[in-house]
């Protein structure tokens, strides 16, 4: 029992890990520089930022992964609580670059990992 609930962690962390690069990737292409991976502020976690070349924008980027749809949209997963966490964290990131006065937003990128499809949604909250 317990080999298995290790198998299917790694697992997940895995397939996370394989869609956030692939996010990373995409951003890229579309103009995107970008400042941290995986930044953390205390418990909290923000997936990647960006500085978006064409506005100057700062963008906090949540990834979801999803090999199918037994549990929802990806998109779903970015529960009004995970917003909190995340804008606490772009507070303090905000703050240790002296970067306070900066135009940010979040975006929320859905990656499919059975097909590869990834949609970004700008401003997600």
């Amino acid at each position: 029992m317990q080999k298995a609930d290790r198998t299917d962690e790694t697992t997940t962390v895995d397939l996370g890990r394989r869609g956030e690069m692939l996010a990373e990737r995409a951003l890229k292409r579309a103009g995107m520089r970008l400042l941290a991976r995986n930044y953390r502020a205390g418990h909290y976690e923000i997936d990647r930022i960006f500085r978006e070349r064409r506005t100057g924008f700062i963008v906090f980027v949540e990834v979801k992964a999803r090999s199918g749809t037994a549990y929802g949209l990806a998109r779903e997963a970015v529960t009004p609580r995970k917003q909190r966490f995340l804008r606490q964290a772009a507070e303090r990131y905000l703050f240790e670059n002296d970067l306070l006065g900066a135009l940010c937003r979040f975006d929320v990128v859905e990656v499919d990992l059975k097909d590869g499809r990834i949609e970004r949604i700008e401003n997600a909250f």
